[in-house]
């Protein structure tokens, strides 16, 4: 149910800055705020959908656990993490169209690469598995299987979470540093 909102986030939140130009081009519009409006309005629907996954999972006889408690944590993980992306992403993307292309194909790859169909945890080379967990989907995608499936708490796997936050941090970082690079140019670029 995540890779909604992941795929949304990963493809139409390249995009927002290119997409709603007119803000940037027209007025005085900051940019840096685009793709947050875009990824709330992606967020209430993921709500809508989880709202829905959880009636389903209690209607085929599966009562809720104490493990759905962290569902939130999770959620909020997820949000931060691609709004942050979202920023970035389209900022290269307002800059050169090839950027949001190659990202939409490298989506798919991710896809299959993060555990959304399969469980990472299966996989028996260990060196593959740990470069599967530092992926930040795969983390978010195993927290969610963790919440309704497997029943573990993020405090369980304190690497993972760690391996997140750092990842997050840096990509904010990079996304602060590649705002004050171009927020001057993207205006001219996208008349």
């Amino acid at each position: 149910m995540p890779w909604f909102y992941m795929n949304d986030m990963l493809t139409a939140g390249t995009d927002t800055i290119r997409k709603y130009s007119y803000l940037v081009t027209k007025m005085k519009f900051p940019v840096s705020t685009i793709p947050t409006f875009v990824s709330i309005s992606k967020f209430i629907v993921h709500l809508i959908l989880i709202a829905i996954m959880i009636a389903i999972f209690i209607g085929m006889g599966y009562p809720p656990t104490m493990y759905m408690i962290q569902l939130p944590i999770y959620m909020l993980l997820m949000f931060i993490f691609f709004t942050i992306w979202s920023l970035f992403a389209s900022l290269l993307s307002s800059m050169s169209k090839d950027f949001a292309n190659l990202v939409k194909s490298m989506v798919t790859a991710i896809f299959w690469l993060s555990g959304i169909l399969w469980n990472p945890e299966t996989i028996k080379i260990e060196w593959i598995k740990q470069i599967l967990m530092i992926n930040p989907v795969t983390f978010l995608t195993n927290g969610f299987r963790n919440c309704f499936i497997n029943e573990v708490w993020f405090f369980e796997q304190p690497k993972r979470l760690v391996y997140f936050i750092i990842i997050t941090i840096l990509l904010l970082l990079l996304t602060i540093w590649t705002y004050k690079k171009l927020r001057k140019e993207i205006p001219d670029v996208l008349n």
